[in-house]
């Protein structure tokens, strides 16, 4: 996708994979700065753990207390949050979000993004998740700005017109066609189901939310969207989005 948008801009740049063990993470940051690497994508586990180990971080991800996009500012290595901007954008295609009740299950580095973009359309926010410790540091950075809490096991007692799922549940691999949602749910609450797993394009989740008649949003939407805006920070120029979005496509095809 990223290196699709480089390539249409005749940007000299490849975008490469770093799988990085948690307790490694640190050595790798210290390796980015001696190999000045020009900026970096973060995903899971790493989101909120590279904040300690970056010069500054911007007030969006502060905010959110993650980071998904690291770039240089001078001689500083600066994290920023992208999915927000992703996500909300994605989800405003569909439905106007201001003032809407939302779940979201899970309570990781995404959910942190997408609380944040709801908060800032004024919604009533509900996080589901398994263990009280998963709330952990999502009550610590949005302490006092109205999130609620609860175990996945209450779900049922939830009516929300938006369910997002951010964990990677359903996500092709071992933890493909799984589910935290049983299938009547859907019908006894109709709501919209946004999964920002992108891989299958249609996750379990998703195909059951469709079979009881919820409108569905899938995950690539956000990804194309934040990779967009990663582009944009990294070069100081906006990407051509068909050409992300089209190698995104191909690249999930095969």
């Amino acid at each position: 996708m990223l290196g699709a948008a480089f390539a249409e801009k005749n940007v000299a740049a490849s975008f490469e994979k770093f799988d990085i063990p948690p307790e490694k993470l640190g050595e790798f940051v210290e390796r980015v700065r001696a190999e000045r690497v020009a900026g970096l994508s973060v995903t899971i586990p790493h989101k909120i753990e590279i904040m300690k180990h970056l010069d500054e971080i911007e007030d969006s991800a502060e905010k959110i207390g993650a980071v998904n996009t690291v770039f240089w500012q001078g001689e500083k290595l600066v994290g920023t949050n992208t999915d927000w901007i992703g996500f909300l954008d994605t989800l405003e295609e569909k439905i106007g979000a201001r003032g809407k009740s939302a779940v979201i299950l899970g309570a990781g580095g995404a959910a942190h993004a997408i609380a944040h973009a709801l908060l800032e359309r004024d919604c009533k926010i509900t996080v589901i998740a398994r263990e009280k410790w998963e709330f952990a540091d999502l009550e610590k950075h949005f302490a006092g700005r109205g999130l609620q809490f609860d175990f996945i096991s209450n779900l049922g007692k939830y009516s929300p017109e938006i369910l997002v799922n951010s964990t990677p549940l359903g996500m092709a691999g071992k933890f493909e066609g799984k589910s935290f949602v049983p299938a009547e749910f859907f019908a006894e609450k109709n709501p919209l189901v946004f999964d920002i797993v992108y891989s299958p394009r249609e996750t379990k989740l998703l195909a059951d939310a469709r079979a009881a008649g919820c409108e569905i949003i899938p995950g690539l939407g956000m990804l194309v969207r934040q990779g967009a805006k990663q582009f944009e920070i990294w070069l100081g120029e906006k990407p051509d989005f068909a050409t992300m979005w089209s190698a995104a496509e191909s690249a999930l095809a095969k």
